[in-house]
């Protein structure tokens, strides 16, 4: 699932797909209408995603870096980073209060290994 939102938490994009699809792909397709500075976390990391994306006074990618990755930032590209986690409340909501399944199990072991599936054992 891919979300874009705004700094006042408009929901500007929404996409889900399978387990096996293409983040960065993904990002490009539901990214393309949208201008400004998009601020993405370091799961986005590309050189050729920022380079594709940029569209000169118009659009901006700022990707997170790794944090083994040796790259200075400025305060202000800072405080873009801090607001980035605000989107992790969007995930949680459609998650608690939803019923969102983000992740299945892929076998029977891991299947037997989620809280849920241990307390419905347990209960029988």
């Amino acid at each position: 699932m891919t979300i874009t939102r705004d700094a006042d938490g408009r929901l500007l994009a929404l996409r889900f797909t399978s387990a096996t699809a293409n983040d960065r792909d993904i990002f490009r397709k539901v990214n393309d209408d949208i201008f400004g500075i998009i601020v993405a976390d370091a799961g986005y990391v590309s050189k050729a995603l920022e380079r594709d994306m940029f569209i000169d006074h118009k659009r901006w990618v700022l990707i997170r870096p790794y944090k083994t990755m040796k790259k200075l930032m400025t305060k202000w590209q800072e405080q873009l980073y801090k607001g980035r986690f605000q989107i992790e409340f969007d995930f949680r909501s459609l998650k608690l209060f939803h019923g969102l399944v983000t992740s299945l199990p892929r076998s029977i072991n891991g299947l037997a290994s989620t809280p849920n599936f241990k307390h419905v054992c347990y209960l029988e």
